[in-house]
Formats: structure tokens, sequence, C-alpha cells
């Protein structure tokens, strides 16, 4: 019964510090949405930002720019 406890305890302990040590997954950012001006792609990310997004992004296209949210 000892034996069986310590190696149940000493295996749950592995599980356990095995998870922690696990990096997490970064977030990709996805696109979103064109605006004209960079000027314009970079106030709605802004604002994107303040409401619930981590972090944007804002590439140019031949025609606009292109919004990307993270």
């Amino acid at each position: 019964m000892r034996v069986r406890k310590i190696l149940m305890g000493a295996s749950v302990t592995a599980m356990v510090v095995g998870g922690f040590s696990v990096p997490a997954q970064a977030a990709d950012f996805k696109p979103h949405s064109s605006y004209p001006t960079r000027s314009k792609c970079v106030d709605a990310g802004q604002q994107y930002v303040r409401e619930n997004y981590n972090a944007y992004k804002c590439t140019e296209r031949p025609s606009d720019w292109l919004l990307w949210l993270k």
C-alpha cells in the first residue's frame, strides 16, 4: 500500500511539473479589415486594442492597408 501511494504521488507530481514546463502557444495575427490609409488602419488598431485585443499591426497592400489583430 505504501509503495503504491508513493508511486502515485510521484507520478502526479511529475505530471504537474511537466504541465508547468510546457510553453504557452502564442496566438497568431489574423486579418481583420482594410483601410485606405495607414493612419486610419493604426487608429482602428489602437481602438481594438483598447477594447479587447492584445496587439495589432498594419501591412501595406497595393491598394490599401490591412489590419491584423492578435
